[in-house]
């Protein structure tokens, strides 16, 4: 049997065969496209309210979240420029404590090299005043050593002196006075 097709008329375009016995059906009137236009123009008209309404009020919501995802960048950056800012406070801090432990440094090596060195003059002149003292207590010592063996020497001449310059040697000491 042929396939029956419809007659050609101002709403009716005929089928197309797609094949595998599938077919593009293009007669407005027998597909019920006026219905499913009606059904589809009534869904709009009552939920269109409802659904704008959803909409609106899921776009109250998108729009609060991109109101607040702002606010909280903004928040964000406001944070991020006070911390970098309290970053290069303390980077100053860290930079003065730095040069004053630096000139501390060198003031403290400065002040040791002084006292160094005024350790050092006071013990070369400990040492040499020492030096001048041992050297003036042996000049007397020597001095003494020398008196001592003197006086021994003339005691010991003095007694192997003869009578005769014994009276000589009294005579010119009684001259001397």
């Amino acid at each position: 049997a042929a396939p029956a097709f419809a007659e050609e008329g101002l709403l009716n375009f005929g089928k197309v065969k797609l094949g595998g016995g599938f077919a593009l059906n293009l007669d407005i009137p027998e597909t019920g496209v006026v219905n499913i236009v009606v059904l589809i123009g009534g869904l709009i008209y009552l939920l269109g309210p409802l659904l704008s309404e959803s909409m609106a009020t899921r776009e109250k919501e998108i729009q609060t979240d991109i109101d607040d995802a702002i606010a909280k960048y903004n928040e964000a950056t406001a944070r991020l420029a006070e911390a970098q800012k309290a970053k290069a406070q303390a980077d100053e801090v860290i930079a003065e404590i730095n040069a004053s432990i630096e000139k501390d440094q060198k003031e403290f090596e400065a002040t040791i090299q002084a006292q160094t060195s005024a350790t050092l003059a006071k013990q070369a002149a400990a040492a040499e005043s020492a030096l001048k003292e041992l050297e003036a207590n042996a000049d007397s010592q020597v001095e003494t050593y020398i008196q001592q063996q003197s006086v021994k020497r003339g005691m010991a001449e003095l007694s192997r002196l003869s009578d005769a310059q014994k009276a000589k040697f009294m005579d010119a000491a009684i001259a001397a006075l």
